[in-house]
């Protein structure tokens, strides 16, 4: 299905779920007939890859189970005319009769038949051959075969394995690495790349000669046994083959073999994926890491291999199949060492936690995330070999952080940071891509807290230093371009916001993907900064592929989702399709209530943002309701001075006036624009926003000369700020008030 994306023109991700999702949303839309064959499925996970619409699928199986997803057709194996056809037709010098008895000794099984017809070719008798066949052999096929695996083929490849040991050891010995390798191709660099580990002997001296590898590589090929893919130097043994393999190994030689395996993977990874310019040694390892069994391995350093998977997957924006390794690995690795397990205070364990939180809390399934998170937290902090101090604990506090700004405790998360900015900066010196992270991380809580400012500020170092680390095109330097765009948006510098992320997306997109769940928060990025710019038609067209592309990413309960689901309905209410807007804000806020609780900041956020809707359709006793409860809630949690309780300050002084409450509304309006203008700023467009405003109830209080001398002063800033044509300054120069939304930054 990746592949196919290609044929498609679906822009490729480094996710293959979001790969996989795009391709079958193209196949679902109808625009083309096609047939998808799902050959030899293993069980009920396939489903998920079945389009739903737009054309036809045929899935083959020996599982009875798949008897009931669709029309069943039972397929049998050959009659004896087609496996006397076939084999004749692979090998013309076998006769009729030969091509009989040895179709009666295999059953006329197709794929039994496959390995054997290569058999000729190699210099095997035909009388040998038959002989391999006898009751004798099949009895002792039976007694290793799997119990899900036909007896023939065991003794098919007994026979193979046998006449390939016979002509070359050296390659018996790759084939036989198979058993425990993935269906995947694998890539002979990936291979080389363990020559000089503890393995076997004879296969390490042929791994490190290249022509006793190739040579061992074309006799597999040749035998039918591998399809081999000489550009790219790439082997590849189907399943059902590797299966067979692996049951037909004595107990001495699948033990052997395993531990050769986990040698070479282990050679191969390159170690942790925060810092490597690129990934590809981790791609090529990918589909190998369960078939090996790596998270049971002996050796740590093969189950490291299984930690830096979880974190490479995460860091992709795979974040089902970092969840899906992640929880095989901690279950298996949290039993007692008695038990095959590591115990739950070992390293690898709490580090695999880690990363299973974070895959978690990227899924939106926060609060086990934030019980992972807290119980691993504990057990570090109190253990005398960790203790407050060690690194495992800081990379651990950086998730308890992230935990503390979605429930929305956005002073607590700032005190955990700042601690534990502080912890790495004693332990790893101010230039170290660490302490660089948690400044990083210190800026965005200052952004959840309403400082854009300070954020500014550290996200400028934090941008410079990552470019002396990692250059202009690392994925954390453009995250950093990202939140200095973000932080620009706060300071109501929209085109600065705009241009700057605008400039930087081509890049983040070739570099992450299209569907990464930070180009798709950068998009957001674009989609607000466009609309404050007054671009409303692009900003809505970008915000509907923006909502579009993360329900598909993470469904319509993340909170990244659910922000989406807001910038849309505020540009839907920017272009005036106001019942749209309200439909869908109501639906965000209902969601933000369920998953976050009525007293989030970003649950009130919405709510602020709903009633600018209403208020727009002409709900004013609905809107008004909502703006009083909105600005008490967002008092207490986040105090008076945060520019979203002065932003839902600004709309509840527009209900008291529209409501006629002359006074109050006066009242409520020159407070607020006093705060504003010292947290915001004399010149942010909120402030002149609540400023234009406030000329109205002046006027509406009959201080005509007052209102026209703050209004004559709000245009002329309005303009130089925004421009001369923008919306907002059009409406404040006729007289209508401005309306005040949230956006909020991701936490």
């Amino acid at each position: 299905l990746v592949n196919l994306a290609d044929r498609l023109d679906v822009p490729p991700s480094r996710d293959m779920q979001q790969t996989v999702g795009a391709v079958l949303g193209e196949l679902a839309n109808g625009r083309r007939r096609w047939l998808l064959v799902f050959d030899n499925a293993e069980d009920e996970n396939v489903r998920s890859l079945l389009p739903r619409l737009g054309g036809h699928t045929i899935v083959t199986s020996r599982d009875p189970a798949w008897a009931t997803a669709g029309q069943p057709v039972e397929v049998g194996v050959f009659d004896r005319a087609e496996s006397i056809q076939y084999l004749r037709r692979r090998d013309r010098g076998i006769s009729a009769e030969e091509s009989d008895r040895l179709a009666d000794l295999i059953g006329d099984l197709p794929m039994a038949l496959e390995i054997l017809a290569t058999l000729p070719d190699t210099g095997m008798p035909r009388a040998e051959l038959l002989a391999a066949f006898d009751e004798t052999a099949l009895e002792e096929a039976a007694g290793n075969h799997s119990p899900n695996y036909p007896v023939i083929m065991t003794a098919s490849l007994r026979v193979a394995l046998e006449r390939l040991r016979g002509e070359s050891s050296d390659a018996a010995d790759l084939f036989e690495l198979f058993a425990y390798l993935g269906t995947e191709p694998v890539s002979l660099t990936l291979l080389r790349s363990g020559r000089d580990e503890q393995i076997s002997t004879s296969l390490a001296q042929a791994l490190r000669d290249p022509v006793r590898i190739n040579r061992a590589v074309a006799t597999l090929n040749r035998y039918g046994l591998a399809k081999v893919y000489l550009n790219s130097q790439r082997i590849q043994v189907p399943r059902l083959i590797r299966i067979g393999l692996r049951s037909l190994l004595p107990d001495d030689v699948r033990q052997r073999v395993r531990a050769d395996v986990h040698g070479l993977l282990a050679a191969a990874n390159p170690g942790p994926p925060d810092d490597l310019p690129n990934w590809e040694l981790h791609d090529l390892l990918a589909p190998h890491v369960l078939p090996a069994g790596l998270i049971q391995a002996d050796e740590v350093s093969a189950r490291r291999v299984v930690l830096d998977q979880i974190r490479y997957l995460y860091l992709t924006g795979d974040y089902e199949s970092c969840r899906s390794l992640g929880e095989r690995a901690v279950n298996a690795w949290s039993r007692p060492p008695e038990d095959g397990g590591l115990g739950p205070d070992h390293e690898l364990t709490l580090l695999a936690t880690r990363e299973l939180a974070n895959g978690l809390r990227s899924l939106g399934e926060y609060e086990r995330s934030r019980r992972l998170t807290h119980d691993a937290m504990a057990r570090l902090e109190r253990s005398p070999r960790y203790g407050p101090d060690h690194p495992y604990t800081l990379l651990m506090a950086i998730s308890v952080g992230a935990d503390l700004r979605i429930a929305g405790q956005y002073r607590q998360a700032l005190q955990v940071d700042r601690r534990n900015q502080e912890r790495h900066q004693a332990r790893y010196g101010p230039d170290h891509p660490s302490t660089v992270f948690m400044l990083s991380n210190l800026a965005v809580n200052m952004r959840m807290t309403g400082d854009f400012e300070q954020a500014y500020q550290l996200d400028e170092q934090v941008l410079d230093k990552r470019r002396e680390l990692f250059g202009d095109s690392h994925a954390l330097t453009l995250l950093s371009v990202s939140n200095l765009a973000r932080d620009l948006y706060g300071l109501g510098h929209y085109r600065e916001a705009l241009d700057l992320q605008s400039d930087f997306w081509a890049a983040y997109r070739e570099r992450l993907g299209s569907r990464h769940s930070e180009v798709l928060l950068a998009a957001r990025t674009i989609v607000i900064a466009r609309r404050k710019c007054g671009e409303y038609a692009d900003a809505l067209a970008l915000a509907e592929q923006n909502y579009h592309d993360y329900h598909a990413r993470v469904g319509a309960d993340h909170e990244h989702t659910l922000a989406a689901v807001m910038s849309y309905a505020n540009a839907l209410r920017a272009t005036g399709r106001l019942t749209e807007a309200r439909d869908l804000a109501v639906d965000g806020v209902g969601t933000y209530r369920r998953r976050f609780g009525g007293r989030n900041p970003l649950t009130l956020a919405a709510e602020v943002n709903l009633a600018v809707i209403l208020r727009a359709i002409g709900d004013r006793r609905r809107a008004r309701q909502a703006d009083e409860q909105s600005l008490t809630a967002l008092r207490e949690v986040l105090g008076d001075e945060h520019p979203y309780t002065l932003c839902a300050a600004t709309n509840l002084a527009t209900d008291l006036a529209l409501d006629h409450d002359t006074t109050a509304a006066r009242s409520l309006s020159e407070r607020t624009l006093i705060s504003l203008r010292l947290v915001r700023g004399e010149e942010h467009p909120e402030t002149l926003a609540a400023a234009g405003n406030l000329a109205l109830d002046l006027q509406a209080a009959g201080e005509v000369d007052a209102a026209q001398e703050l209004i004559d002063e709000t245009l002329a800033t309005l303009r130089r700020v925004l421009g001369t044509s923008h919306p907002a300054v059009l409406d404040a120069a006729g007289g209508r008030r401005a309306e005040c939304d949230i956006e909020p930054s991701p936490t």
